[in-house]
């Protein structure tokens, strides 16, 4: 029996039921599910997405800095061998061995430490890492052309050719500061014919 045509059970819906134009909390329009957890900050602090990476390139002055310990700590060892072998094969003998010998410990040392660890001692000392053009540790091919320039700088001790040698590893070294420091990502040129390895801070 109603009052008026008042019907008490006109316009009410069972107890937690949806109605018409509303929707429940965590749901969003269109059916899509929305994690409430994420809204209110449930995801770790700690690894926050900024939507770039923190890594910083390596500035020239330190990069030099690092060439500097890294030619110590191989070039010191080097040179004592290769005096020894001066004196013991003979001044032009003992300058081609001497060189070569030079020119590989080098290029060997760079190689080796860059392919396996992403950092020299040098490097490491002042938090520098050399990164492949995907950004994991370069190729041993990588590394070797973006360090093939030493070579030059060490066969400058060969007789009567060494001068023009090293000659060619001195204007090589000044176009490889001279990019670094005109480069927004610190990518000299020997970067550029490795196929884009970078020197990152940090």
């Amino acid at each position: 029996m109603t009052t008026g045509g008042f019907d008490p059970n006109q316009g009410h819906q069972p107890f937690g039921a949806q109605q018409q134009g509303e929707h429940h909390y965590g749901q969003q329009s269109g059916g899509q599910q929305f994690n409430s957890g994420q809204a209110f900050g449930t995801a770790p602090f700690a690894q926050p997405d900024f939507g770039f990476d923190t890594s910083r390139p390596g500035e020239l002055l330190p990069r030099l800095g690092a060439r500097v310990i890294d030619g110590l700590i191989v070039g010191i060892p080097t040179a004592i061998v290769t005096t020894v072998i001066s004196l013991a094969l003979g001044s032009v003998l003992g300058s081609v061995v001497g060189a070569l010998l030079t020119a590989a410990a080098v290029v060997g040392y760079f190689v080796l430490l860059e392919t396996t660890r992403g950092q020299t001692p040098g490097k490491q000392l002042f938090s520098l890492r050399v990164v492949g053009p995907s950004g994991g540790l370069p190729t041993q091919q990588q590394s070797l052309i973006r360090n093939s320039f030493y070579v030059l700088s060490a066969l400058g001790g060969l007789p009567l050719i060494g001068l023009l040698f090293g000659l060619l590893g001195t204007v090589a070294a000044i176009v490889i500061g001279v990019t670094i420091n005109s480069s927004p990502t610190k990518q000299g040129k020997h970067d550029e014919l490795a196929g884009g390895t970078r020197v990152v801070q940090g």
